[in-house]
């Protein structure tokens, strides 16, 4: 082979491996996002359905803010173990 040649070919060779190594961290960026949005959704909707139904509770047994106290606590422990399992799963699959 030439020396010209050989320098062409190290070059495409350089240009793919960066086009690799973009690409591997475009998608991992997306991963972490996916991640993000669903640690935070799971998190935000455990409380707001537990504010719903303590509101409704009250509403139905015309109670002062009891039920709406409980469900809130309820929602924000079931927030945190979401958090957790997911937590414990992308531990298990490093």
């Amino acid at each position: 082979m030439s020396n010209e040649f050989k320098k062409k070919l190290d070059k495409l060779k350089r240009k793919q491996s960066e086009t690799a190594i973009k690409f591997i961290n475009t998608n991992q960026n997306k991963i972490s996002a996916g991640l993000g949005l669903k640690i935070s959704m799971d998190f935000i909707v455990s409380i707001v359905v537990g504010v719903l139904i303590g509101l409704g509770l009250d509403k139905i047994f015309s109670s002062n803010p009891v039920f709406f106290i409980i469900f809130l606590l309820l929602g924000v422990i079931a927030g945190f173990l979401n958090l957790y399992r997911t937590v414990i799963k992308i531990e298990n699959k490093k």
